[in-house]
C-alpha cells in the first residue's frame, strides 16, 4: 500500500484530492477553499475524511435498498482498508495514477473509490453525479467507477472523453444486451461488479470486454463462495470476520469457482404452478426487445400469477404482432409473457436498479386495460 501516510490505528491519514494533499492538519483549511470553489462533490469528499479522520474506529453507511427501505449500518474503519486493498492488489494501482469520482460518497461505491485512492495514493480528481460525468473530463483517468446509467450516457454523447479512462468497474444493477454489445469496441477495459454494502462493495468481477471477457463472475482473493438450499448465494469475506453473508441473488456456482447470477429469489413469479425467473427471461429478450422493458406479473384467480412484458414505450399493433413472433423464437411457450402493458415510465431505485416491488405495486393498483393486450 502506497497511501502517503498512516495514522496510529494504521489507516491512511491523507488523500491526493484534485491534485491537493488534504490530512487532519490542513483538512478545515482545504474544506474553506473547496467550498469557494463550488465543487460539490469535492465538498462531499471533505465531509467523508471528517469522518475518517476522527477519532472513531467504524463509519455508518446507508445501503441501496434493492430489496426494500435503504438503512443504515455500521463498519469498521478497518474492514473498508482491506477491502480497498483488495481492489487495489487486483487492478495493481499504484501512488501517481488518476482515479476518477463521479459517484456520491452518501453511499459505499462513492465512498470506497475515496478509500482505494487513499489505499494506493493515488490522485482523486472529482466530477460530478451526474447521467453523463466524463463531459467536462480532460485528463487521463487510470482507474474509475460508474453506474450503467451513467456509462450508457458517455457512451451516447462523448466517446472519446470516455475513452481517457483505462480501466472501468461498473455496478449498481444489472448491464443490458445493448450496453454490453456497445462496450465490446470500447478501448476502456469494463469489468463488471459484484458485491453490496454489507460486503463493503464488490467481491466478485467480470470482465465484459478485451481477451478476458466472460458472463461469470470471479470472486476476489479470499473470498468464499457456496449455494444455500434456496440456490441463493452465500458470501464470505476475510475482513468481515468470518460473517457469512446470505443473499437472496440466485446463483449457478462453476467448478473453477466462478459463478452467475440467475435472479433475486424474491421476484420469482409462480404461474401455474411454474417457477418463472423474470431476470432469465430478460436476458433471452435483450436481443430481440429494442426498447426499455421488464419482466413484472399481476394476480390471477386462476394461475396465481401472470406474466407481463411491461414496456416504456406504446407499440402499434403491427409492431406488438412483429415483437411476438421475435419473442416466440426464444422463449418456451412456460416463459412466454401472456399479456403486454405500457409505462410511461419503469420506476427504479436510487442505485439504478429497476424497482421491481415498486412496479408490482403500480401495476396491481391498475386494472388490467384490454386495449394493452397483446
Amino acid at each position: 500500500m502506497e497511501a502517503e501516510s498512516f495514522d496510529l490505528m494504521g489507516l491512511p491519514g491523507s488523500l491526493l484530492l484534485n491534485g491537493q494533499i488534504i490530512n487532519r492538519l490542513n483538512l478545515e483549511d482545504a474544506a474553506v477553499i473547496i467550498s469557494d470553489q463550488g465543487n460539490a462533490l469535492a465538498v462531499e469528499v471533505i465531509e467523508f475524511l471528517r469522518l475518517w479522520f476522527d477519532k472513531s474506529e467504524t463509519i455508518s453507511m446507508l445501503t441501496s435498498g434493492s430489496t426494500g427501505q435503504p438503512k443504515s449500518i455500521t463498519v469498521t474503519k478497518s474492514a473498508m482498508l482491506q477491502s480497498a486493498a483488495m481492489t487495489v492488489r487486483f487492478f495493481q494501482l499504484k501512488a501517481g495514477m488518476n482515479a476518477l469520482l463521479c459517484l456520491s460518497p452518501n453511499y459505499v461505491a462513492g465512498k470506497m473509490m475515496i478509500v482505494r485512492a487513499m489505499v494506493a495514493g493515488m490522485n482523486l480528481i472529482t466530477t460530478d453525479v451526474s447521467a453523463h460525468p466524463v463531459k467536462n473530463l480532460e485528463k487521463d483517468i487510470d482507474f474509475a467507477a460508474m453506474v450503467p446509467l451513467q456509462l450508457t450516457k458517455s457512451l451516447e454523447q462523448s466517446i472519446e472523453k470516455l475513452e481517457l479512462i483505462k480501466k472501468l468497474i461498473i455496478g449498481g444493477s444489472s448491464i443490458s444486451y445493448q450496453l454490453e454489445t456497445a462496450l465490446q469496441q470500447l478501448k476502456v477495459h469494463v469489468f463488471h461488479t459484484y458485491g453490496m454494502t454489507e460486503t463493503l462493495s464488490h467481491i466478485a468481477l467480470r470482465a465484459v470486454n478485451g481477451p478476458d471477457v466472460s458472463q461469470s463472475f470471479l470472486p476476489l482473493s479470499g473470498v468464499k463462495i457456496a449455494c444455500d438450499e434456496r440456490d441463493c448465494l452465500t458470501v464470505e469475506v476475510p475482513f468481515l470476520f468470518d460473517q457469512k453473508i446470505v443473499t437472496n441473488d440466485l446463483a449457478t456456482i462453476a467448478p473453477d469457482g466462478s459463478f452467475q447470477i440467475t435472479g433475486r429469489i424474491d421476484d420469482v413469479i409462480i404461474s401455474a404452478g411454474i417457477k418463472i425467473h423474470p431476470a432469465v427471461i430478460e436476458r433471452k429478450l435483450a436481443s430481440v426487445v429494442h426498447h426499455d422493458f421488464v419482466i413484472s406479473s399481476v394476480p390471477d384467480q386462476t394461475a396465481g400469477e401472470i406474466v407481463l412484458l411491461v414496456l416504456a414505450k406504446k407499440l402499434s399493433a403491427v409492431e406488438l404482432f412483429k415483437l411476438w413472433q421475435a419473442m416466440e423464437e426464444v422463449l418456451p411457450a412456460s416463459e412466454m409473457p401472456r399479456r403486454n402493458v405500457h409505462v410511461d415510465n419503469i420506476p427504479v431505485l436510487s442505485g439504478g436498479k429497476t424497482d421491481r416491488n415498486g412496479l408490482k405495486s403500480l401495476l396491481a393498483a391498475r386494472s388490467l386495460i384490454a386495449e394493452e393486450q397483446g
